[in-house]
């Protein structure tokens, strides 16, 4: 009489196909894809047509856990010995779950599958902002009404300030170049009701001079307030007494397009 010890253990399968000699972990008949004469429900319905079923849901499942275990797809044929099923029904359910997006299969490649991303892999968009850009500004400060704005700029929330209302305006000239602000650039910029406690040396400014807006770095000195040109060529401009309120908004970024 044969004791448990005299037993042969079950091992691992090991796959002919691969060219090396990695165990293979996944046993013939393995998978479960219950009744297979059976109409498998749809698991998602939101998805309407797209939606796979349970059988096909296990399927792609099985793909995934062989891609990270083993390195690669399965072939059509280990897919058909797994889930104990013939060539053609894993041929038919690979089709299947290809034709709702979930993956692409590459005809003439023994392990021509590849496993698309969805909706739900892909990380939650950012919470995004709308600023404004301003075509015109006057009485000295910004007018977001709507007929001011030429379009918005859609920011993510996290390059912004908390509070504060934002504007943006493009930027005119080369004054500003020595600190990486150039002409073309987006000046993201948010109002500032009080110098004295909302701008500090060293901020880049948006001033109403004649009619036009510019960025200077702001600097204050005992008796005036300077805006400092980044560009040698340039002069500064000295503000005294009530011209410093035409001083409007300071820099919170830049927004740059490159050409593609």
């Amino acid at each position: 009489m044969k004791t448990k010890s005299d037993i042969p253990q079950k091992m691992p399968v090991e796959n002919k196909n691969l060219n090396s000699k990695v165990i293979y972990p996944f046993k013939p008949g393995g998978g479960d894809l219950g009744e297979f004469r059976k109409k498998s429900p749809r698991i998602e319905e939101s998805r309407g047509k797209f939606s796979m079923t349970e059988k096909q849901s296990t399927i792609l499942k099985f793909i995934k856990q062989h891609n990270a275990e083993i390195g690669f797809p399965p072939t059509v044929r280990e897919i058909a010995i797994y889930f104990n099923i013939s060539a053609k029904a894993a041929h038919d359910h690979l089709r299947a779950v290809a034709k709702k997006g979930y993956i692409r299969l590459f005809p003439g490649s023994a392990r021509g599958i590849e496993i698309l991303p969805q909706e739900e892999d892909i990380p939650e968009r950012l919470d995004v902002v709308m600023v404004p850009l301003l075509g015109v500004i006057a009485a000295g400060r910004p007018l977001l009404a709507e007929e001011n704005i030429e379009s918005n700029i859609a920011l993510p929330a996290s390059f912004l300030p908390a509070t504060g209302d934002m504007f943006a305006l493009k930027v005119k000239g080369d004054s500003m170049e020595k600190s990486g602000i150039f002409d073309g650039d987006i000046a993201v910029l948010k109002t500032v009701t009080d110098i004295h406690t909302e701008v500090k040396n060293g901020d880049v400014v948006a001033a109403l001079i004649d009619g036009e807006a510019t960025l200077k770095t702001f600097i204050r000195h005992r008796d005036h307030i300077e805006l400092r040109p980044e560009n040698p060529l340039y002069k500064p401009i000295l503000m005294t007494g009530k011209l410093s309120e035409s001083i409007m908004a300071k820099l919170v970024g830049i927004y740059r397009k490159y050409n593609t």
